[in-house]
């Protein structure tokens, strides 16, 4: 039976490890170069663009040029890394059932020897095992991409999602979310095609309205400074939330508001009040008071990024939780459903 399972998967699976293989190699060859690139901006004599001789203008634009463009690279890892793995589960939860029926199948592989539920059971262990066999290099390829590109923050949106254990967890949902859809629709195609407009929609919902929620946010006040030169006066923020997090909200809320994110209505609200006041370099201490008597003040909210492994933890198994209850009431579904 395990073996019969595997050799209906079997050149699928290959098709998306060669995809996945790919996908590696390039990460890794884009990672190396992207990190080599880094360190010959950092030391001398470019030292980032923080002071060097005038002799190496040339040398350090072009330098600079050169690793801002290899960064750029890191947004083809970002479109593909969890489409192996989402795709193969969409897939393969497709021919779970809907698959046999079109193969004209069904009846006799729940008229077998064997029970339902020992047959049910063996094709998704094998599934399963397959989206873990792909999942794992490749999560722990981007996840070090990712680190070493530095083209986004890996807790920041676009890049949270494709790195860590999340490509695993999202195959794995995928996979059950088309497996009980094909003991409705019956048809691959349409089961498919059905599958993927639930994932869009769980994952645009997983990002906008439940990863947030997921972890404590932090909040620092943001300080203004006024910088003039010559005729030119421009503002220097003080205090900013830290590079490598994740700022969910920028903007004004009361003195004393809890780190939770203000509704679409109250940040309007805040910042409207704020627009009435005179300009904030141009009278910056007429600006200080008029915030100080609304009792606003501007802040960045944000989910810092000693959080990442947690936050992968808890949407991940919010996934798997998910996939777990979709399995189950398959399995009860496969049990009573007629061939």
């Amino acid at each position: 039976m395990t073996w019969m399972a595997w050799r209906l998967q079997r050149s699928v699976f290959l098709f998306f490890v060669a995809a996945a293989l790919v996908l590696i190699a390039y990460a890794v060859v884009s990672g190396l170069h992207v990190d080599a690139l880094r360190h010959q901006w950092l030391g001398e004599p470019c030292h980032g663009g923080n002071g060097f001789a005038k002799k190496y203008l040339s040398l350090c634009q072009g330098l600079n040029n050169r690793y801002f463009n290899a960064k750029g690279s890191a947004v083809y890892v970002h479109w593909f890394a969890v489409l192996p793995t989402a795709v193969l589960g969409l897939l393969l939860g497709a021919t779970v059932v809907a698959g046999e029926v079109d193969r004209n199948t069904i009846r006799v592989a729940w008229t077998q020897s064997i029970s339902r539920g020992r047959w049910f059971a063996t094709k998704v262990a094998v599934a399963l095992g397959s989206l873990v066999v792909l999942a794992i290099p490749l999560g722990v390829t981007v996840t070090w991409f990712l680190r070493v590109s530095q083209w986004t923050p890996r807790i920041s949106t676009d890049g949270f999602t494709y790195g860590g254990w999340m490509p695993l967890a999202i195959g794995v949902f995928a996979f059950a979310v088309t497996t009980i859809v094909g003991t409705f629709v019956r048809r691959p195609g349409w089961t498919l095609a059905a599958g993927l407009v639930v994932m869009a929609l769980v994952a645009w919902a997983m990002q906008n309205d439940v990863r947030a929620h997921l972890v404590p946010l932090r909040s620092t006040t943001i300080h203004w400074s006024a910088i003039t030169k010559g005729d030119t006066t421009v503002g220097k923020p003080s205090d900013p939330a830290p590079a490598n997090a994740w700022v969910l909200f920028n903007g004004y809320v009361p003195v004393g508001h809890r780190d939770t994110l203000p509704t679409s209505a109250q940040a309007t609200t805040w910042m409207d009040d704020v627009n009435r006041c005179p300009a904030n370099f141009a009278f910056p201490a007429r600006y200080a008071t008029c915030l100080k008597k609304l009792g606003l003040h501007e802040v960045e909210m944000y989910v810092a990024d000693s959080e990442y492994w947690t936050l992968q933890l808890r949407e991940g198994g919010l996934y798997l939780a998910g996939a777990a209850l979709l399995l189950g009431a398959n399995l009860v579904r496969v049990r009573r459903t007629t061939a």
